[in-house]
C-alpha cells in the first residue's frame, strides 16, 4: 500500500485498477494494464490493485463495485469510473491528466 500512496501523491499521472481476484474479467484487466504501462511509460504509472486481500481498501478508496478505475495526480482524485472499460476509454482518461 505504501508504493500506491507514493504513486497517488507523485505528479506523474497514476491511473489504478481496483479490481478482485474473483473478477470474470481478471485476465483481460490484467492484459489492458500490461499495454498500458507500456504504452505511457516515464508519462504515466498503471497499477492494478487486487483488493481481495486487503478488506481495508475498498472502505478507505470508497469503491462501491469492482472493477473501479480512478486517475490521480498529485494526490487528488482526477476521474473516476467503474466497471468494464475499453482500452480506449483508458487512454482518454490517462490523456487528460498528461
Amino acid at each position: 500500500m505504501k508504493h500506491l500512496q507514493e504513486a497517488i501523491s507523485s505528479s506523474t499521472p497514476t491511473l489504478v485498477v481496483f479490481r478482485h481476484a474473483g473478477d470474470d474479467d481478471a485476465a483481460d484487466i490484467m492484459s489492458m494494464v500490461e499495454t498500458l504501462k507500456a504504452e505511457y511509460a516515464g508519462r504515466a504509472n498503471v497499477i492494478s490493485v487486487d483488493s481481495s486481500y486487503n478488506g481495508n481498501v475498498k472502505t478507505h478508496f470508497k469503491l462501491r463495485e469492482y472493477p473501479t478505475w480512478v486517475l490521480y495526480k498529485e494526490g487528488q482524485e482526477l476521474m473516476r469510473e467503474s466497471g468494464k472499460k475499453s482500452q480506449a476509454k483508458l487512454e482518454e482518461m490517462i490523456a487528460t491528466a498528461l
